[in-house]
């Protein structure tokens, strides 16, 4: 049996973002075209020792079973019906509640890698399906790329690539609750007809950032937000949006020298900023 494997596991951004409703079980259905982008977080799983131990080279993170990843390596020996010590180390650079999907990229980077340790038993479907149960964004993680997701995350569809294009992502020290970001969105409704997405299929990258939105941003009023979208466009960001339930906003840029310029404006802001591009996958190893 291999023994250890170390999974680049990349952040996503949410290129649209429509909340379209609230199902009985208090969950919101979604309708996402999500983005693997470069930034990413280092995950090393090791079978070793008689339990799951977790490690975080950042001591904020908590590395006991809160952490997604314990969760997705409990729900994975769970399915697979027995278990064997493994050792999960995380080298931490997607920031934490930024709506990147951070843990869920660890989480899906723990499950690919436990199944490659146990000799793959389980297909890409299934292991889909055990990330579902633990976080929305896992599957969309697993699979990467770019993918209208819908449901509450689980359903995916594959669109193509975006075309080539830089992309400043970009924090402050502000975070948004998930809770009242939602709470804010059902004082809206449901109401709006749904966005046209033809532009992902065939679009060039002028015409797919004039499309990006997310309906969070109706509940993030933050100064911090406005701050950094107003720096990205300055700086000839074709568009400058909310990610996720946030409070991380991505740029979208079609000249480096401009998303590197921008980046460094924000670093000297005092912001966390990171200039990335797309990417073709959520996990990579």
């Amino acid at each position: 049996m291999k023994k250890a494997i170390t999974i680049k596991a990349n952040a996503k951004i949410n290129l649209t973002l429509e909340v379209t409703g609230k199902r009985p079980d208090g969950y919101h259905e979604l309708r996402s075209i999500m983005q693997s982008v470069s930034l990413h977080d280092m995950v090393t799983v090791s079978a070793d020792g008689e339990s799951t131990v977790i490690s975080c080279d950042k001591p904020f993170i908590p590395c006991d079973e809160r952490n997604i990843a314990f969760k997705v390596a409990e729900a994975f020996f769970k399915e697979h019906g027995s278990r064997f010590g493994v050792k999960i180390h995380i080298e931490k650079h997607i920031p934490s509640e930024a709506g990147l999907g951070g843990g869920s990229a660890d989480g899906a980077a723990v499950l690919a890698a436990l199944n490659i340790l146990s000799g793959k038993p389980f297909t890409e479907e299934k292991l889909i399906d055990i990330g579902a149960r633990v976080g929305a964004d896992i599957p969309f993680c697993l699979k990467g790329g770019t993918q209208l997701c819908m449901g509450i995350g689980e359903i995916m569809e594959e669109k193509p690539s975006l075309p080539l294009c830089h992309i400043v992502i970009a924090k402050g020290n502000e975070g948004i609750s998930t809770a009242k970001a939602f709470a804010a969105i059902d004082a809206y409704g449901f109401d709006k007809a749904p966005l046209d997405l033809s532009v992902f299929e065939q679009g060039s990258i002028e015409k797919i950032a004039a499309k990006c939105m997310n309906d969070f941003e109706k509940a993030a009023d933050i100064p911090e937000i406005h701050t950094i979208k107003n720096t990205m466009l300055s700086y000839g960001a074709l568009c400058s949006v909310l990610s996720g339930s946030g409070s991380a906003v991505y740029g979208i840029f079609t000249d480096s020298s401009a998303a590197n310029s921008c980046c460094q404006k924000l670093l000297k802001s005092d912001f966390f900023a990171f200039q990335s591009i797309p990417e073709k996958q959520g996990l990579i190893y």
